[in-house]
């Protein structure tokens, strides 16, 4: 009985400390700043809609329906608002939204790499996750994305879980294709829909009963996500639906859409930096397995995920890193298959690399704050102030002390770390948390004050009318949204109507000119601009009434 009660708590350290780093990662900067510039902008933007009583079923931007994204991510980001409204902001709460769902990811990344490599890969998956450079960010923003990295590890788990309990796969994988659909749309969707077909081609493991078993499971609880939302659009408006279908396939694809362009293997090029560390562990993964393990379920599965992923995303229109995040999943899979085979060398070199650089970031990082809010170094302080004019420096205890935490505690897990095959993907993951929490403690108000709207809304609120409608235009979604999230404002667009009779213009220049620019019949009342951004800049105009001669 002493060897129960003496041994048994030790087995459960690890998965702690994984649990802590993950945390310590994902929590820093999901509540306390204002919505930033772009997709989250334009998510909150949906978000407020859902929130002022527009019908769930039709996404709404400013009082105009916005058939980029499925309404998933609104509904629920609605939801944390109003469940958390005494306590917090609504886009703070819709941000909790988006943390929920990378955790969701990073729980079922881990239990994927549990099946499919044993049960010490599921935490070194989730490692790997949150370690690569292009999750650093977005992981932390109220944007759909969230959702689908979700649905991409649930039907990752569950098609590795099928081959030994079908029913529970099965319907783990129809809800993560269901979350993927409900979450950014068709493509991404159709991606983890071909890798699955893809499987019991290439592996023998996905040749018996059991996947048929499971291939019904998927179906039954993928269709309500897939039929239920379209048949409420087409409820509300057939029009909008085939907006909307149009957009997710003409629009989309290179081979349907007028703005077409050839292949560029997008998703090929930005890996090396985007999914650092993961794609060179990934790499070792397939070189180890190469003569007699490439029908193994390690294999297969998260290389077909990453090729169909990788090849549909690379023929739809204006890639970007954002729709790239779902490639992440697969090769996080195969960067833990890595770890107990990788050379001592090798281990070793990303070790004291992850050491080295993480230990640079740090010094750099309080260089900057001191520069940034203390004015010392005199010369940097400068640099930065002309970069950001009116941002005013001043010592927050809060943030100082919870940076000097995230320091000590970085000092402190590096000095007591055993030497083991995982010691070099938990230095890298703590190296990534260490980072996020300098940078959402020290330079979130800066940060804030360059990518948030309120400043620059709450300048131009004296100069709008009461009553009378305001036109736009050039203005950007995420603009728009923040105009309506803060000041309930929202604006006619001239692309699609010339909205005569609205008396106030609202327009977006870009490109840093200074004169303002002159329109006839128009008079300048109010200019300005997000702080630190010196190239996009908002002009309101006021229509000038014309003289009655008699």
């Amino acid at each position: 009985m002493s060897n129960l009660f003496t041994v048994r708590p030790y087995r459960f350290v690890p998965s702690l400390l994984t649990l802590a780093l993950c945390l310590a990662w994902l929590l820093p900067g999901l509540i306390g700043h204002e919505p930033w510039k772009g997709d989250e902008a334009e998510t909150m933007g949906l978000i407020h809609s859902v929130l002022s009583g527009m019908p769930v079923a039709v996404p709404t931007l400013a009082g105009e329906p916005w058939l980029s994204v499925p309404p998933l991510y609104s509904i629920i980001g609605a939801g944390f608002a109003q469940v958390l409204a005494p306590w917090l902001p609504a886009h703070d709460a819709a941000r909790l939204a988006g943390g929920f769902f990378v955790l969701l990811a990073l729980l079922f990344a881990g239990f994927a790499g549990r099946e499919l490599y044993g049960s010490e890969h599921g935490r070194l998956a989730a490692l790997v996750l949150i370690g690569s450079v292009g999750l650093w960010v977005r992981a932390h923003e109220a944007i759909p994305q969230t959702i689908l990295l979700a649905g991409v590890a649930m039907v990752g788990y569950g098609a590795a879980l099928s081959v030994r309990r079908a029913y529970v796969g099965g319907a783990v994988v129809g809800t993560g294709l269901g979350l993927s659909f409900m979450s950014v749309g068709v493509a991404e969707t159709l991606a983890l829909a071909l890798a699955l077909l893809a499987l019991p081609v290439f592996s023998p493991h996905w040749r018996q009963w059991n996947t048929a078993k499971a291939a019904g499971l998927t179906v039954l609880f993928m269709a309500p996500w897939l039929l239920i939302w379209p048949w409420a659009l087409w409820q509300s408006s057939p029009g909008l639906l085939i907006d909307w279908w149009h957009s997710q396939v003409q629009e989309r694809f290179i081979f349907w859409s007028p703005h077409a362009q050839s292949w560029t293997g997008y998703y090929f090029k930005f890996l090396p930096w985007f999914a650092w560390p993961a794609w060179p562990l990934a790499l070792w993964t397939m070189w180890h397995a190469r003569r007699e393990q490439l029908t193994t379920t390690g294999i297969v599965l998260p290389l077909a995920m990453w090729l169909s992923l990788t090849v549909v995303l690379g023929f739809t229109v204006d890639p970007s890193p954002d729709d790239g995040l779902p490639i992440l999943i697969p090769l996080a899979w195969l960067a833990a298959g890595s770890t107990f085979t990788l050379r001592r060398g090798a281990a070793n070199a990303l070790y004291w690399f992850a050491m080295m650089t993480f230990g640079v970031v740090a010094i750099t990082a309080w260089v900057y704050w001191s520069a940034f809010d203390l004015g010392i170094p005199a010369a940097l302080s400068a640099h930065l102030h002309k970069l950001q004019p009116g941002y005013q420096g001043e010592f927050h205890p809060f943030p100082v002390v919870m940076a000097i935490l995230y320091c000590i505690a970085w000092v402190l897990l590096l000095l007591r770390m055993q030497r083991s095959p995982q010691r070099p993907l938990i230095a890298w993951a703590a190296g990534m948390a260490l980072t996020w929490g300098l940078a959402a403690s020290l330079f979130e108000r800066p940060m804030d004050e360059r990518m948030g709207y309120e400043s620059v809304m709450k300048s131009m609120q004296p100069h709008l009318p009461s009553r009378s409608c305001v036109a736009s235009l050039g203005v950007n979604a995420g603009a728009r949204a923040m105009l309506d999230y803060y000041l309930g404002v929202q604006t006619l667009r001239m692309e699609d109507t010339h909205a005569p009779t609205c008396p106030m213009l609202l327009v977006e220049e870009n490109g840093g000119q200074e004169a303002l620019p002159q329109r006839e019949g128009w008079r300048v009342i109010w200019h300005g601009n997000r702080p630190g951004n010196r190239t996009e800049r908002y002009i309101l105009y006021k229509k000038i009434k014309s003289r009655q001669h008699g």
